[in-house]
């Protein structure tokens, strides 16, 4: 990914307050460090800095072992992280162009989103509640980088939401040909970021009630500047509910408090905080439907999916599992244009299939902790019985649907969908599954064959390298 190699040596600024702050602690004061940090919580440029900073270090020196803010500032210094106030550049609200409010809007939710994930880790008593208030502040990375320095291209991206009335994912994928969440979890690798925040934008890790956790609370966040009173909205505020133990009008409250508590801390940005819409109440009669469309239909693009098959047909057996099965996501989300692709792998007591690489799940956490029980019988045990597949239509709703879990139909929430099972040396490994998600985004005969194609040269890999180790 260009962008990448182009975001990774750029520098994020310091916003006023924080270096006014910084300025005026001294070292000679008790938990000078603490304070520190404490001073920087509602800018990201100065958490990054550091982050990057402990990144950086040779391993040996412990920094991979650094989970907190604390930690690292501890690792680089106080003089080192105070002299930052005077070496890096700060940003001027006052005067702030489009490209410096694009990134303070961004700022401003990824805030709110991080103030909800504290306060739920201290609900949860999580013995390290600052990592996810961390975690969930670096989450919007990618998007605060572009706003930074490619302020052209997601000027475009605003005009495609405006002009065009398309969705944001689907701007992204037309302007840059990938997501920003993509960018964010490559900038986090790049930069060797904490192992949680790297967790928390990786779709699979859903199933870790700690990662969930802060996944959830940038869903709300996100779903919050679009429309508090979304029918994804009541969606979202019931897993809440769920996770923290609480009755759904008590997690309603809990969550608007601290929204407006995170918009009291954070006035000064000059954005509009999520908590200002909340007012906003549709009038009855609306039906719900003002918000932005989270899902899209993607255009296939053959010629990408034709690079896959290549790339894997040559070099296939000297590539690992992750890098295999990311080019297998690449093709059948960029070059079959399905919005959501997941290979489930067996579980050692053969009872389930759960996500091990996804694609096309980004602002879905819920999704990502996809799980198939085999047992009762249903459709999928019998897939895992040989090597097959399926594709469920309007042709063969009426004998497969009764097979299906309800639990797997209130997950999926839709009645199309592609699943092919995987075998090597005769022996069931996992299975893939992939659909358009909604009903407007029809699955078709050809991606079905090229789908089915794409998993039997997948699952011929896996076979063949398992062959050369042994």
């Amino acid at each position: 990914m260009a962008w990448v190699d182009a975001l990774a040596e750029k520098p994020f600024p310091l916003m006023q307050p924080t270096v006014s702050a910084m300025q005026a602690i001294d070292e000679s004061e008790g938990s000078s460090i603490d304070r520190l940090c404490d001073s920087m919580l509602h800018d990201p440029g100065a958490i990054l800095n550091i982050l990057r900073k402990v990144g950086g270090m040779p391993r040996g020196r412990l920094s991979s072992d650094v989970t907190s803010l604390e930690g690292a500032a501890m690792l680089i210094g106080f003089s080192s992280v105070r002299q930052m106030a005077s070496s890096m550049e700060v940003l001027d609200n006052v005067d702030a162009s489009e490209q410096i409010r694009g990134y303070l809007q961004v700022t401003s939710r990824a805030f709110h989103a991080a103030y909800q994930a504290y306060d739920w880790a201290l609900r949860r008593a999580d013995m390290m509640p600052k990592e996810a208030f961390v975690a969930a502040f670096m989450h919007d990375i990618g998007k605060m980088a572009m706003w930074l320095h490619g302020g052209k291209e997601m000027q475009q991206i605003k005009e495609l939401r405006l002009r065009e009335k398309m969705p944001f994912d689907e701007a992204q994928y037309v302007v840059l040909g990938f997501s920003l969440e993509q960018l964010s979890l490559e900038l986090a690798k790049r930069w060797r970021l904490s192992e949680m925040i790297i967790d928390v934008l990786t779709p699979d890790m859903a199933c870790n009630h700690r990662i969930y956790s802060v996944m959830l609370a940038c869903q709300l966040a996100r779903l919050a500047d679009e429309n508090w009173y979304s029918s994804e909205m009541q969606a979202c505020l019931e897993h809440i509910a769920t996770y923290l133990g609480l009755d759904y009008s008590a997690t309603v409250h809990l969550v608007h408090l601290n929204a407006v508590d995170a918009a009291r801390e954070t006035a000064y940005y000059g954005a509009i905080p999520a908590a200002n819409l909340l007012p906003l109440i549709p009038v009855p009669e609306v039906e719900d439907d003002v918000a932005e469309p989270r899902h899209f239909c993607l255009t296939p693009q053959h010629d990408v999916y034709e690079q896959v098959v290549s790339e894997i047909q040559a070099n296939g057996e000297a590539i690992n599992l992750n890098e295999l099965m990311g080019l297998v996501m690449k093709g059948l989300h960029d070059g079959l244009g399905l919005n959501r692709s997941v290979f489930a792998m067996l579980s050692q007591d053969r009872s389930s299939v759960r996500a091990r690489y996804l694609s096309g799940t980004d602002n879905d956490p819920e999704f990502s902790q996809f799980e198939l029980l085999l047992e009762p019988t249903n459709l999928f045990t019998h897939l895992m019985k040989k090597q097959q597949s399926v594709w469920i239509s309007d042709t063969n709703r009426d004998k497969f649907w009764k097979l299906i879990p309800d639990a797997f139909k209130e997950l999926i929430k839709t009645d199309a969908f592609y699943a092919s099972s995987v075998f090597i040396n005769d022996k069931p490994i996992g299975l893939f599954y992939s659909d358009r998600h909604i009903t407007d985004c029809h699955l078709d005969e050809d991606s079905y064959q090229h789908f089915k194609s794409l998993v039997h040269l997948a699952g011929a890999t896996l076979e063949k390298q398992r062959a050369t180790r042994e």
